[in-house]
């Protein structure tokens, strides 16, 4: 959560924003554990007070780092997509390099940072998770997946599908082999496209 300045000049937005990518910068580079306010202030190039006016601990500026990182096609309604549409949109944010890395980290921050990891899974992915359960039901309402699929199995499915692509974070993964991976899954299951 922001902090709020009470004295002084008015905060400076492009400050704002240099702190919010060297916090990201930092997190990905470093991981929660590794990244620290001072770091950030460093590389920001701002005083360490102006990133303590903003945010009060470094749970705060992380989640908040978080929340610039999101783009327009990460907020787009997943709920009215179709399974072939969130397929193909999940497919390509797990082809960038710097994507698969962020949630590399989010993920493992989880033992020493659940706040973080928490805050995440509330602000973006269980929106997420809630939608694609209705996603699934609509497949089997119009009969593209068997009437007898529990939707949750599809979220399981497709979670461990990008738990795997995120495990190769070291290597080149294209948005055609994901969306292929996740495809061939499906039709494992009985989906008809």
């Amino acid at each position: 959560m922001s902090g709020v300045e009470r004295h002084g000049r008015p905060r400076d937005p492009e400050n704002d924003a240099a702190i919010l990518d060297a916090a990201l910068d930092l997190l990905i580079e470093r991981g929660a554990a590794g990244t620290s306010i001072e770091a950030v202030a460093q590389r920001a190039g701002v005083a360490k007070l102006t990133v303590y006016r903003r945010w009060r601990a470094k749970d705060d500026l992380l989640m908040a780092a978080l929340e610039h990182a999101r783009t327009p096609d990460m907020d787009a309604a997943p709920a009215r997509q179709s399974i072939d549409e969130l397929v193909s949109t999940t497919a390509e944010l797990l082809s960038r390099p710097r994507f698969r890395a962020l949630m590399a980290r989010v993920i493992g921050a989880s033992v020493d940072y659940p706040k973080l990891v928490t805050a995440y899974t509330e602000r973006y992915l269980q929106p997420r998770l809630n939608a694609l359960a209705q996603i699934a039901q609509q497949a089997i309402d119009a009969g593209r997946l068997p009437a007898d699929t529990d939707p949750s199995v599809i979220h399981d499915i497709l979670a461990s599908s990008i738990g795997s692509v995120l495990l190769q974070h070291g290597e080149d993964v294209t948005a055609a082999q994901v969306e292929r991976r996740l495809r061939t899954l499906l039709r494992h299951i009985g989906y008809r496209a």
